[in-house]
């Protein structure tokens, strides 16, 4: 039986993250946690909105669980934020709609969101805390890292690798067993036919390498 659950965010990915929560999974949503700075709120979707330092006081790790819905703007603020809470021993729960397919000999790792229509293929090996948007196919024996968000409608072709914190716009493709490294951003409607290089910003039919992306700040959607 899953723990209780607690979503870190007050933003539309948090707002999403608490409908299928309850709406489709049945769990039940204690509340959702920003850090104090960002206390702007003493409710979100009809329930509490507590501090950081207030749910680890009150909510013992061994009770309860997390999703950290932290959207796309700030890759490696994603990142970072995984990292605390998994720091403090909480579990972490996927959030997965129940019209997603994800097959069986899949392999999904913690804090992943997979939105409605989404496919999971057989054989793909899903890494923590990636968004997998609505109507997006991951094609067998993928092998996808950490801290990824994949927005509507993206493919990623079979036996592709992909590293950690990179995103991918609407409708972008990754043409089969392709390599992509950490930090990339593929602009939406692209198609990337060849090898994806580390901090780097690709688009176009074919995508071209356009733009460094800074090694301090990551990939940053604004």
């Amino acid at each position: 039986m899953s723990k209780p659950l607690l979503i870190f965010g007050t933003g539309s990915l948090a707002r999403l993250a608490h409908y299928y929560a309850t709406h489709e999974m049945g769990l039940t949503v204690l509340g959702f946690v920003v850090d104090a700075d960002r206390q702007n709120l003493e409710e979100y979707c009809g329930l509490p909105v507590f501090t950081w330092e207030t749910c680890v006081a009150q909510y013992s790790p061994t009770t309860t669980s997390l999703y950290v819905a932290v959207g796309y703007r700030e890759m490696r603020q994603r990142e970072c934020l995984f990292g605390r809470v998994k720091d403090a021993k909480y579990a972490f729960q996927n959030i997965i709609s129940t019209s997603a397919y994800v097959a069986e000999t899949s392999r999904v790792g913690e804090n992943n969101f997979i939105m409605p229509g989404s496919v999971v293929e057989p054989g793909v090996h899903l890494g923590d805390n990636n968004v997998v948007w609505s109507n997006t196919t991951l094609c067998h024996d993928c092998d996808i890292g950490h801290h990824n968000f994949f927005a509507s409608n993206v493919t990623i072709g079979g036996e592709v690798t992909v590293g950690d914190r990179c995103f991918f716009g609407f409708s972008s493709t990754v043409l089969q067993q392709r390599h992509v490294e950490d930090d990339v951003l593929l602009a939406a409607q692209s198609l990337l036919f060849d090898h994806a290089d580390a901090l780097s910003c690709y688009m176009g039919v074919p995508a071209k390498r356009i733009s460094d992306i800074s090694p301090t700040l990551g990939v940053r959607v604004i």
